[in-house]
């Protein structure tokens, strides 16, 4: 029998730390077309009503559409017009569920990511692609670790369109852009929130300094020298600074492998990052949900090595040194109960994922996209 883990509504005494004895009543139950009949209670600090819908992930929703299965066609390069097709609902639908599917994996990867080794190299660079148009590239940074090949964080910056033009581009460009507030050192900000994650949980020592791999943009190593990671060593703590000409051959030798890799996965897996396609992004935010849902794919569902004998199935999570139970127990629950913000110590790169949070030069500052109430409790 269902018993309920804490008050869902985030200001009760009973929703961080609920009493031990039944701080909650029941209340009868409700019929839904869905999901038949839903036993529900009532928390007696604050009176509020929950049902046992409220904890699992599928909470409000109006139909069932299996979330795992929607990952994996999600990360096999469908686009949301096709999945929509295949599971017979609005694409709508399909984008509310990989919200779900991204908080969820949010939720796992703050949890486990810390398990990892703390001792790799890191690798960073930007996945450069577009939101609504070509006159609004896309920068959207992604740190990964150098041997696992375990992603991190996720960033997204939208920059200015650069490179050769006709005129009649040119012309459009200027009359696009007119009005519009773009962000000032979009890329520097971005790579320092990936920098602030790893000051936050891969602490470099003396013995195992922290080896960041890059590219020679020079606003990687402004970035960098502002930082903490970089202004505060000392004979205890060491940063170094590797930069690779991104014109080297991109071969298992070259450093920067691991950004090289994840570079070719993203474009051959979603659907909206392939050169010269129609299924480009409309809304960098819902763009950001459906690669943190991919990142999460390939984390901890996705073999390390394919061309490996079929009896080797570990993951990148497992080759970082994350416990396959874990993982495993992990990936269950991240389909089956809802996680909730108030419970999570996000990292601000973190929390800007959850709540969908980006840079709009239409707007000329930060803006949250518009997320159903529950996902904010």
């Amino acid at each position: 029998m269902f018993t309920p883990p804490f008050c869902p509504r985030a200001s009760c005494t009973h929703h961080t730390k609920p009493l031990a004895g039944r701080w909650w009543l029941r209340e009868g139950h409700h019929l839904t077309k869905a999901f038949g009949r839903v036993p529900r209670f009532r928390c007696k600090g604050c009176g509020l009503t929950f049902s046992v819908q409220t904890f699992r992930v599928t909470y409000y929703a109006k139909r069932i559409i299996p979330l795992r299965r929607l990952e994996r066609l999600s990360a096999s390069s469908m686009s949301t017009r096709a999945l929509s097709r295949e599971f017979r609902c609005s694409c709508g639908t399909i984008s509310n569920r990989i919200d779900r599917i991204a908080r969820q994996g949010i939720m796992l990867h703050t949890t486990l990511r810390p398990l990892a080794d703390p001792h790799e190299a890191v690798c960073f660079d930007g996945l450069v692609n577009f939101d609504r148009s070509q006159f609004f590239p896309n920068d959207i940074g992604i740190s990964i670790t150098g041997k696992s090949r375990l992603i991190l964080g996720l960033s997204h910056a939208t920059t200015r369109r650069a490179g050769t033009m006709r005129e009649d581009q040119k012309l459009k460009r200027d009359q696009l852009y007119a009005g519009l507030g773009f962000e000032q050192k979009a890329v520097e900000r971005s790579f320092t929130e990936h920098l602030d994650l790893i000051a936050r949980e891969r602490h470099p020592t003396r013995d195992a300094p922290l080896i960041l791999i890059t590219d020679e943009k020079p606003e990687y190593g402004r970035a960098l020298e502002g930082h903490q990671l970089y202004k505060e060593q000392d004979a205890g703590s060491r940063c170094a600074h590797m930069t690779v000409n991104s014109e080297l051959p991109r071969t298992y030798f070259n450093p920067l492998f691991s950004s090289n890799y994840i570079d070719r996965e993203g474009r051959k897996d979603q659907a909206n990052f392939r050169r010269e396609t129609t299924c480009f992004s409309r809304n960098g935010a819902d763009c950001m949900s459906r690669l943190v849902s991919w990142a999460v794919w390939h984390n901890y569902d996705k073999r390390y090595l394919i061309k490996a004998s079929v009896f080797k199935t570990e993951t990148h999570a497992e080759v970082a040194g994350i416990p396959k139970a874990l993982v495993r127990s992990m990936r269950r629950r991240m389909f089956t109960r809802r996680a909730f913000l108030s419970h999570l110590d996000l990292a601000p790169i973190d929390h800007k994922l959850w709540t969908k949070t980006i840079y709009s030069p239409w707007e000329g500052r930060v803006l949250g996209a518009a997320l159903p109430r529950f996902a904010l409790g």
